[in-house]
């Protein structure tokens, strides 16, 4: 019998395990050379519902001048009283003309904003104010303002204050009137507050405050603002200080302090040890005493001293606020230190220093008062400049290093 051609069914079987055989190895000769890519996770657990994620609305924000009437501005705005206005520009050594230190009258000119609402230019079947927004900001973007709310009770002309605004700057502002779930916004006013230091500022229950920030250095540099503090304690019963719960929003939200140094003493009893700022909480609170004797102020705080400007090396201990009881003396001492360090003229620290009979600092402070503390001391370190004589003290005397003054300038001063 005569086989029909074709493959013997064993061969058969041989020949496809072969070739089940090599499309396997393919297979995973192709795996082995192809780059591994994960699967994409699936997100979808991880995010809430689309209702929960979007903001709640509150409604349109329409643009309206029309319904609004704003008071002019000065091109510039001075955020010093006559009374420090005048000092500021007669001079250091007329200081006794204007403030005696028992009186506070350290607190900044509040710079005011006025307008008009006309209610009856709203659109039909619109309600009246529930209040008003006045947004102020330095950016015309207005990517972070200050805001201040105002009743709607007793239009139609309104007026709201804004203080602690920093030196030489722009400032943007509109208003915001809120009517039901509607919002409507006025143009933008615009102004420059002034140039002259100190930037003063308003801290309720505290007197004495204001920033080392705006003093200039030479015609390119300044010191910068919004970075360390100087001023009183927040509480000290001798000078009946209480910070209130507004001054502190006002430290911590608006000045965003995030360190507070004291520089009163608790080993001799001045005051009691804490372990946390009366700011709250996020706040580091650093003990670092001062002797406070006038003969001593200098050359008995070298360490505490070091202390001090180590953290003023440190950028993540910014912005700072330090003080003694009344933010004069231990308080005084360091600035003088650390101004003088970033350049600034002797004639300029020492405004700011008698600057501090505006605030109740328990009597009148003189230059005659820090001659033989530190002012004479520091004349008589090598240098020529009161920049060289003070960088000689600290590295010679307080064991700093030059890294560490130049690391504090290179975060304190700004080019303008």
């Amino acid at each position: 019998m005569r086989r029909t051609a074709g493959f013997h069914p064993n061969k058969k079987k041989a020949a496809l395990s072969v070739l089940l055989t090599a499309l396997l190895f393919s297979l995973l000769l192709f795996a082995a050379c192809t780059p591994h890519t994960p699967p994409e996770p699936d997100f979808g657990s991880l995010i809430p519902p689309e209702t929960e994620s979007e903001p709640v609305s509150e409604g349109p924000v329409k643009s309206s001048p029309e319904l609004f009437e704003l008071a002019p501005t000065a091109d510039y705005v001075d955020v010093h009283t006559a009374q420090q206005g005048a000092y500021l520009s007669h001079g250091y050594l007329t200081i006794g003309k204007y403030a005696d230190g028992w009186h506070e009258r350290s607190k900044p000119e509040p710079v005011k904003l006025a307008w008009t609402f006309f209610a009856d230019k709203l659109p039909d079947g619109s309600p009246a104010p529930d209040s008003f927004t006045v947004l102020l900001d330095r950016s015309e973007a207005f990517d972070s303002p200050l805001t201040r709310s105002v009743s709607s009770e007793d239009g139609p002309e309104y007026e709201v204050s804004f203080d602690n605004l920093y030196l030489d700057s722009a400032y943007y502002g509109k208003v915001r009137a809120e009517c039901g779930g509607n919002a409507y916004e006025s143009g933008v006013m615009s102004f420059r507050t002034v140039s002259n230091g100190p930037r003063n500022l308003n801290v309720d229950g505290v007197s004495n405050v204001r920033d080392l920030g705006g003093w200039i250095i030479d015609d390119h540099h300044r010191v910068k603002q919004g970075m360390i503090f100087r001023g009183a304690a927040f509480e000290d019963l001798q000078y009946d200080t209480h910070i209130t719960e507004e001054g502190i929003r006002t430290v911590r939200d608006e000045l965003g302090v995030k360190t507070e140094i004291e520089l009163r003493w608790v080993s001799v009893g001045e005051i009691e040890h804490r372990n946390d700022s009366l700011l709250g909480s996020g706040v580091r609170y650093l003990e670092f005493e001062f002797n406070y004797t006038d003969e001593t102020l200098l050359t008995a705080n070298h360490q505490s001293i070091a202390k001090c400007f180590r953290r003023f090396a440190d950028e993540k201990y910014y912005p700072i606020y330090y003080h003694c009881r009344i933010g004069t003396d231990r308080t005084g001492v360091l600035t003088y230190l650390l101004l003088g360090m970033l350049g600034v003229d002797k004639e300029t620290i020492l405004t700011d220093y008698l600057f501090s009979n505006f605030g109740y600092v328990g009597g009148k402070r003189s230059v005659d008062t820090i001659k033989a503390a530190y002012v004479e001391m520091i004349d008589a370190c090598n240098g020529v400049t009161l920049q060289d004589k003070v960088s000689w003290y600290l590295i010679n005397r307080c064991g700093l290093t030059e890294f560490t003054l130049e690391r504090i300038r290179a975060l304190l001063i700004e080019e303008y």
